[in-house]
């Protein structure tokens, strides 16, 4: 069973969200208690807390609460584990500026991938990711990440495909190895993934279920030739779903993985093509920029 989610958790995590997207507007207590759906005398008492422990600050003439200053630590000190964030924040603006897609930059574990940051496009671009999302790295998630890493780790994750679909999978991620970027492709069923999560939406959901459902999603995902191409046709239409490069460390291991999100629109493979090279051309800028900076 998933566990039981805790109301007063959810309410700070929404009103920093909300904060975040505020910018230097703020909230009063009478916004922060319409928008949470929260009673103001219960408001307070959270508001004063944090207050108190410099995670809020309050303008004393507007009488708005804003983010306060020891975010900035904490904000400080999760950026330490992603140095290359650093880097590639401005790049990650100007590619979503460029190719109207969103732009996420993903750290990338033995086991999962998980969103550390996004740069939305101002022109709309594809479905925005929560930071904190997290991706598994077993077959057929994680082809674009396996195909930067090292031999060994790529033959285990290879060796766990089924026999008949392990040589696509090879000659696909060599592909997108060799030109700087990988292509997911929107194919997922969509009745099966609503069903899904009618499942995980409800109260009474059973994991035995939940379980075969998810296994038999990913059994038809494996052995879907299209989802991963190891080619794009110029001419033909695809809907993507995502464009992968990563930005390597020295030692060629991955410092993050950035990936486009492009609108639902189908483009061509023309267009496909372009938007990769240009999520390339910029991995290698920092890849480079990264290096220079650790030696």
């Amino acid at each position: 069973m998933a566990p039981r989610p805790s109301p007063q958790t959810e309410r700070v995590v929404n009103l920093f969200e909300q904060l975040a997207g505020d910018g230097s507007r703020g909230m009063t207590l009478a916004e922060v208690s319409r928008r949470l759906s929260v009673h103001k005398a219960s408001c307070h008492s959270m508001l004063s807390e944090l207050l108190r422990a410099g995670w809020l600050l309050r303008d004393p003439v507007h009488k708005t609460y804003h983010l306060g200053p020891a975010l900035v630590r904490l904000g400080r000190e999760a950026a330490g584990r992603y140095p290359a964030l650093v880097l590639a924040r401005s790049a990650m603006a100007e590619l979503a500026h460029a190719t109207g897609a969103h732009c996420i930059a993903f750290s990338v574990g033995e086991d999962y991938s998980t969103v550390v940051d996004q740069v939305r496009s101002p022109s709309g671009g594809g479905h925005p990711m929560a930071i904190g999302t997290q991706f598994p790295r077993r077959p057929p998630y994680g082809a674009s990440t396996v195909a930067w890493a090292g031999p060994e780790a790529r033959d285990d994750w290879l060796a766990a495909l089924p026999a008949d679909v392990r040589e696509r999978y090879r000659r696909a991620i060599a592909t997108a190895k060799r030109r700087g970027y990988a292509v997911g492709l929107h194919i997922l069923p969509d009745l099966r993934l609503q069903e899904l999560a009618l499942i995980v939406r409800s109260a009474e959901v059973r994991s035995t279920r939940l379980s075969q459902l998810a296994q038999a999603l990913t059994d038809e995902l494996i052995h879907q030739e299209e989802w991963f191409p190891s080619s794009l046709a110029r001419d033909r239409t695809y809907e993507v779903s995502h464009i992968d490069s990563p930005i390597l460390e020295p030692g060629s291991g991955i410092a993050l993985m950035l990936s486009l999100v492009p609108s639902a629109e189908p483009m061509s493979g023309a267009r496909v093509t372009r938007l990769g090279a240009q999520l390339a051309a910029a991995t290698r800028r920092l890849s480079a920029a990264l290096a220079k900076e650790s030696g």
